[in-house]
């Protein structure tokens, strides 16, 4: 047995060891799988979308003024007539731009191959003439893997063009979109970014070789600008690209014209009005001094890309972004790859912190901290600052998840041991705050303002001498039921049965800020059960028919457990209680059903209907008090004292005034209405007496009880 005892000893200290170690062990575990590259895929592509997220919360942003896209779009080339275009429409549309002032022209279209010969001389011309304003597209050969082989324009071109920029496009993530652009691009493996600036034939991107040309730099010192991913490439800060249709307007030969505005993002301006120089004013404005990205959009005829704001993207948009981003100084910039590894153990910190607090606390807490990490991340990007949170989020919700699971369990265990320990000693009530808080198992209490309820059922000794034991109990576990379940529908809590008696409080040990109201409500239903099982219960050995008597008081009394260190009991103690106590006693006195003192009464007057009794002295105390019998709920009286509560409240007036011929006429008019009535009766009779030999000088309209 003593073997036995040890190892149950032993596996308790075993496991509570594990448990206080349990959430360093996690951190480093979830740490170490984090790390070692199973999941870093997927928190990378989760930050991806959630980075996207992050855009279309912003919303778009308008480019740089500028920059502007020319495009060639469907009705481009619908007007122009055919696709691809012949070379010399590019010459028109450069002339025409250079004409306007634009400083620098950017194409995105390429000239790989010689055309025929009067188009290819067409373009060669014009790219010779405005060599300095100009920047032809560069792109990559895909036959070759690995490995950056440059794919220039046709060698005639190439040797009039003095500006190259790289359209290709080597940062893709996995799921299509460009959130990132180099600034350099050359001939190293594209997954080793800090090699292109080194690379002697790498050439600028295209964004990055026509705003060298705008503000007159060498491409290569925008490498030299803070946080750049890997030193050469820029985190897009994707302004996006839309138009919004501001309204409808008549147009003068009676049709209805849409006029559009771009009015965030990139302003477009289709590429035929360009060739037949068909501009507004504020377009004519905006190209002077400033860059022009031509590129295709028409269906089918443009390589493109998801971004946040769309799922077709034109490709030149990244050549735009990153001018643009370059130009404001307003790209992406974050931490490196370890930083969200670096997060995760505060973050799980954070975890166990908040799950120590109270269950609903701690949920609060935790969607506190979630929604508060989720701002200050979409603030820092506001900020232009991003790192990836995916790794730290899912690890501090995994914690929690996990914590919680951990302490629900451990709570449970020590649950289970008080409950074996005091469940056969107290009642389950005190049970479960014992479980709740266990620095209430020791001996004492507090001062609380409580109500109190004593029910006993009337005629229990007469009836008890003519039922058998077996009738007995049965009887009396039905009714107490009954009324128990009154009781604890109103939030009360029954401290004990004393043979046939209730006693019962309220507002401990949990609090009930409406307790005086509550407590009475249940002794109205207590009213109506025992009328209800009159009915119901039928046993004819039964001499009388069962009845209560209610006691209520309000105040101030001490609560806790109180007894030896091997028998607690969670109980109420105090003058009030005593006085509870004498008020149900004071019911046979009245003849009355449900007294409640005044204190009690008034906390209740807008759920019950009541009438005064009186005021009583009752035994060990000095001071009378009013009491009041409760008659029913708002609004539930019955016919009979709707008609008789004025006159009789008026009658008691009376009688306090010591009109006692007066009084009495009233006393009877209430009779007529109910005539069972005992406290009228006994009113009737001490008005009687009175009118016959009136009280003494100094009289109070008080009843002295001698009797308990």
């Amino acid at each position: 047995m003593a073997e036995k005892t040890a190892l149950q000893t032993a596996k308790t200290h075993i496991g509570r060891a594990v448990a206080s170690k349990f959430p360093v062990v996690f951190c480093v575990v979830f740490a170490f799988v984090v790390m070692s590259g199973h999941l870093i895929n997927a928190f990378r592509w989760i930050d991806l979308r959630h980075s996207d997220i992050l855009f279309r919360q912003r919303g778009m942003q308008r480019v740089d003024d500028r920059i502007t896209m020319v495009v060639i779009d469907d009705d481009s080339i619908k007007k122009v007539g055919q696709f691809p275009w012949p070379r010399s429409t590019y010459r028109t549309l450069i002339d025409n731009l250079i004409k306007r002032g634009v400083k620098v022209v950017a194409l995105d279209v390429m000239f790989i191959d010689p055309s025929r010969p009067a188009e290819d001389k067409a373009l060669i011309d014009v790219t010779r003439r405005h060599a300095d304003h100009i920047v032809h597209a560069v792109t990559v050969d895909p036959q070759v893997a690995n490995e950056h082989v440059a794919v220039y324009p046709f060698p005639a071109l190439r040797a009039v063009t003095k500006h190259f920029g790289q359209v290709t496009q080597p940062l893709k993530n996995d799921d299509g979109s460009i959130r990132m652009q180099g600034v350099i691009i050359g001939r190293a493996p594209r997954t080793r970014l800090q090699e292109w600036a080194g690379d002697p034939e790498a050439l600028p991107s295209l964004g990055a070789a026509a705003i060298s040309i705008l503000e007159g730099k060498d491409p290569r010192e925008y490498l030299k600008l803070p946080g750049l991913d890997e030193g050469v490439a820029i985190r897009l800060n994707i302004p996006g690209d839309g138009e919004k249709i501001l309204g409808i307007q008549k147009s003068p030969d009676g049709g209805v014209e849409e006029i559009k505005v771009t009015e965030f993002g990139v302003p477009r301006i289709q590429a035929w009005r360009i060739l037949k120089d068909d501009l507004l004013d504020a377009q004519k404005e905006r190209l002077k001094g400033g860059v022009v990205f031509i590129g295709s959009t028409a269906l089918g005829a443009f390589d493109h890309f998801p971004s946040p704001f769309s799922g077709q993207e034109p490709g030149v948009m990244v050549h735009v972004s990153l001018a643009d981003n370059i130009l404001q100084n307003r790209y992406l910039t974050g931490g490196n790859a370890l930083t969200p590894f670096l997060l995760i153990p505060p973050f799980i910190l954070l975890a166990y912190l908040i799950v120590g607090l109270t269950p609903l606390a701690s949920g609060l807490a935790f969607i506190a901290a979630l929604a508060a990490i989720l701002g200050l991340h979409y603030a820092l990007f506001l900020r232009l600052f991003y790192c990836e949170i995916a790794a730290p989020l899912i690890g501090f919700a995994t914690a929690f998840l996990v914590l919680i699971v951990h302490k629900t369990i451990e709570e449970n265990r020590k649950a289970a041991e008080v409950r074996n320990m005091f469940g056969q000693y107290v009642a389950p009530e005190v049970v479960d705050i014992l479980v709740k808080n266990p620095d209430k198992l020791s001996l004492g209490g507090e001062k609380r303002d409580m109500t109190m309820f004593f029910l006993d059922i009337a005629h229990f000794t007469t009836i008890s001498e003519k039922m058998s034991p077996e009738n007995l109990i049965q009887f009396l576990n039905h009714y107490l039921t009954a009324l128990t379940d009154d009781i604890l529908a109103n939030n009360g809590v029954v401290d004990k049965y004393i043979g046939d008696c209730i006693m019962a409080f309220w507002n401990a040990p949990l609090e009930e800020k409406e307790h005086r109201r509550k407590a009475c409500l249940a002794a109205v239903a207590c009213v109506r059960t025992i009328e209800r099982l009159n009915r119901e219960y039928v046993d004819p050995t039964i001499p009388e028919t069962p009845a209560v008597r209610i006691g209520l008081n309000s105040g101030e009394v001490v609560v806790g457990n109180t007894g030896s260190a091997r028998k607690l009991a969670y109980t109420v103690l105090g003058d009030e209680v005593n006085l509870a106590s004498r008020l149900e006693g004071a019911n046979k006195f009245f003849g009355s059903t449900l007294m409640a003192s005044e204190d009690t009464y008034n906390g209740a007057r807008d759920v019950v209907e009541a009438r005064l009794l009186g005021s009583v002295r009752v035994v060990g105390k000095n001071i009378p008090i009013k009491v009041f019998e409760l008659l029913a709920k708002k609004g539930d009286l019955d016919a009979g004292w709707q008609k008789a509560l004025k006159p009789y409240h008026e009658a008691i007036a009376l009688y306090e005034q010591r009109k006692f011929e007066e009084a009495k006429v009233l006393f009877e008019k209430v009779l007529e209405s109910v005539p069972r009535d005992k406290t009228t009766k006994l009113y009737l009779s001490v008005c009687q007496d009175y009118s016959v030999l009136p009280p003494p000088e100094g009289w109070e309209p008080v009843f002295n009880l001698t009797s308990k």
